[in-house]
């Protein structure tokens, strides 16, 4: 039987750079049980204090609490939050998560740092240096953070990345989990059980595809 999937939630931070659009990046430590030594953006699970199982407002709570201890960064109540997209992570795997992609903008006079033991480096990126560097072995991306990094590469600055990325209210994302398919690792939207063979439909490359660390 599958691990069930903890709800959970993550936060791009965005701000605009001299050459356009960055997003700020976290290396897991090495001694993590889940997904060491991957470039993520910072997040975790939601917790009792973030609202109740189920409560829409419970991922966008866990994003904040979460973005300030791993960072420090208090992001205000009126701050923009762009909810994305959703992954949950393959039934394979022992670890399990449901979580809400959000993008935020770095709030004025602030800066991230590293802040706990669960990170062993930081720094800001472009999303397509990022994903150069992945596609090359610089770095690890798991592949909800490589899709993520494909979207935001699209914008050239945080203001077209809030407004691209925002979604109209009661129109969330698709629930995407990796499955192993006959031909490969596909998408399935869990809402509808729909198999997603083409990525080109959710903007990444036409011969991308979602394989799980550590799985054939």
């Amino acid at each position: 039987m599958p691990a069930p999937a903890r709800r959970a939630a993550t936060v791009a931070l965005l701000r605009d750079g001299d050459a356009g659009l960055e997003v700020f990046v976290m290396k897991r430590a090495a001694s993590m049980a889940a997904a060491p030594d991957m470039h993520v953006f910072p997040g975790g699970g939601v917790d009792a204090a973030d609202g109740a199982p189920g409560d829409p407002g419970s991922t966008q709570a866990a994003a904040r609490r979460e973005l300030f201890e791993e960072t420090g960064v208090v992001l205000p109540e009126e701050a923009p939050l762009a909810y994305f997209a959703r992954w949950i992570t393959p039934e394979p795997l022992p670890h399990r998560h449901d979580t809400d992609f959000f993008a935020a903008p770095l709030p004025s006079g602030q800066e991230p740092g590293l802040v706990g033991t669960e990170a062993q480096d930081c720094g800001w990126t472009a999303p397509a240096a990022a994903i150069d560097d992945a596609l090359a072995g610089r770095i690890g991306l798991l592949p909800p953070t490589a899709a993520a990094m494909y979207q935001l590469a699209a914008f050239p600055d945080v203001a077209g990345a809030l407004d691209g990325l925002s979604r109209e209210a009661g129109d969330p994302p698709p629930a995407l989990m990796p499955v192993r398919g006959p031909d490969g690792w596909v998408l399935r939207d869990t809402s509808s059980g729909r198999d997603i063979t083409d990525p080109v439909e959710l903007g990444l490359p036409p011969r991308w595809r979602p394989i799980p660390p550590g799985l054939p």
